[in-house]
């Protein structure tokens, strides 16, 4: 079996919870109510980036748990986020399949003050340091590593508007994370 090759007995733990994310329940019942931030919010029916950042949102918010899959995975917590990428970003997503619609959906994304991600475009302010315009195909094939983000930009596949230095920035501290999540098992 050659370097590249996968075996069939093995699993990357990232995809199977995007692929089961719609049967997840990313709420916390172990916080009280007014302290419960549920990513669970963050899904879309037809949008496979919402499952992507349900599922990263919840990531940051549980990186310290000590059970569960999320142990041994030295993820960043929400502070250690905030300070790499230390942006505030919207990204407009744009519908990869008829049973999403024709709608374009928002993500707005702070990583400089409060640390969140929630649907729709945000606040007024801060006003974001990066807009992103891309298809939902599209950035899922860049969450997972199969499209790099210079080419889809040299491609079209991505438009960018404001910092485009510091959405490299976000996007690399998303790569990394996602590695660590994505880490393959043996079954």
């Amino acid at each position: 079996m050659g370097k590249n090759a996968k075996s069939e007995d093995e699993i990357n733990l990232f995809q199977i919870i995007l692929d089961q994310a719609d049967d997840i329940d990313f709420s916390d019942p172990s916080k009280p109510l007014s302290d419960h931030i549920d990513p669970t919010a963050l899904k879309i029916p037809g949008f496979e980036v919402s499952k992507l950042f349900a599922v990263v949102y919840w990531g940051l918010l549980h990186s310290e748990d000590e059970e569960g899959f999320m142990a041994g995975l030295d993820m960043m917590n929400m502070s250690q986020a905030k300070k790499a990428v230390n942006g505030v970003f919207v990204f407009n997503v744009k519908p990869s399949s008829e049973s999403a619609g024709k709608e374009t959906v928002q993500f707005y994304v702070d990583m400089k003050k409060e640390g969140k991600i929630e649907k729709g475009s945000g606040p007024a302010r801060p006003k974001p340091d990066c807009v992103f315009t891309i298809s939902d195909r599209d950035m899922i094939r860049v969450a997972l590593g199969q499209l790099s983000p210079q080419v889809a930009f040299m491609k079209g596949k991505v438009k960018v508007k404001g910092n485009i230095m510091l959405g490299l920035r976000m996007q690399t501290v998303l790569m990394s994370e996602v590695k660590k999540m994505s880490r393959v098992a043996k079954l």
